[in-house]
């Protein structure tokens, strides 16, 4: 089968054994993931089947949405509760300082992931080298908190909506929210609710996909690949496309675009000088 599945990932899972519960689903080996989602944490999974795993490159799935949960007053050295607490302090007496430390997040920060992300460092994980107690500094990196929102604050709880890009580490914002609040914070809870065009309100269980692989498949791909520009072909260029000829256009010159005969996806192209060069062909 080829198609894209919304799937609500369950804590205590990691994205890998999600795949191979897929895998033996559908019974097919070709199955990527767009966003991994570390064990303790849920929500929206995008998963590429057959010959969509050739469209994770163009999907827009960059920016993310997570609802979290953290403990006041201790940080780990995994930066969730799964870890060894390493810091203990005392809960702020004011909850107002979480409002201008969350408002001092928004926009473009520099961030240092955590040390036991899956960040490869020289060709091994990150989380693997420090769990066998190797010291870990991944440097900084640029990423977008496009929105804080403080949902709750509920001595020793924090609640948190955060929107923001591909790359942030959401233990790690709480890890240097709490250095600027002098308070040590721990993610004990992690949902993520939006992924691009993803959200939780459509997205379905293991249980639901096993009970009707056929029914979850999404199809209509024209959404996942609302970030390129589309082309519209009738009956006999999709025809021509999908043997891969080339095609005259009055469209405007464009480095990748999806093509489309009605609903059907036919694949990428690029337009150069007036003419169609099919790329990857859906046929």
């Amino acid at each position: 089968m080829d198609g894209v599945l919304n799937v609500l990932k369950p804590a205590g899972m990691t994205s890998f054994d999600v795949i191979a519960r897929l895998r033996r689903i559908y019974g097919q080996k070709k199955i990527g993931h767009g966003g991994t989602l570390d064990p303790m944490a849920a929500g929206v999974l995008p998963v590429f089947l057959g010959r969509a795993t050739r469209l994770i490159e163009y999907a827009p799935i960059h920016r993310k949405t997570y609802e979290a949960e953290f403990l006041m007053g201790l940080a780990t050295d995994t930066e969730d509760v799964t870890g060894t607490v390493v810091e203990t302090g005392e809960i702020p007496a004011d909850p107002s300082i979480w409002e201008s430390t969350a408002e001092s997040f928004k926009g473009e920060i520099l961030q240092r992931p955590s040390s036991y992300s899956a960040i490869k460092v020289n060709g091994e994980r990150a989380y693997k080298l420090a769990r066998e107690g190797n010291a870990v500094e991944l440097p900084p990196r640029p990423v977008t908190i496009y929105d804080l929102i403080l949902r709750e604050v509920k001595p020793p709880l924090l609640r948190l909506s955060v929107t923001c890009s591909a790359g942030t580490y959401i233990r790690a914002l709480g890890r240097d929210m709490g250095k600027m609040a002098g308070c040590p914070l721990t993610m004990s809870f992690l949902l993520r609710s939006e992924m691009g065009p993803f959200s939780i309100a459509e997205a379905k269980t293991l249980e639901e996909i096993e009970a009707d692989p056929e029914g979850a498949l999404m199809t209509d791909l024209r959404p996942l690949l609302s970030a390129l520009p589309l082309l519209a072909l009738d009956e006999k260029e999709a025809a021509d496309f999908l043997l891969g000829k080339r095609l005259r256009t009055q469209e405007k010159p464009v480095e990748v675009a999806a093509a489309f005969c009605g609903p059907r996806f036919l694949g990428t192209a690029s337009v150069e000088r007036g003419v169609i060069h099919p790329k990857k062909v859906f046929n």
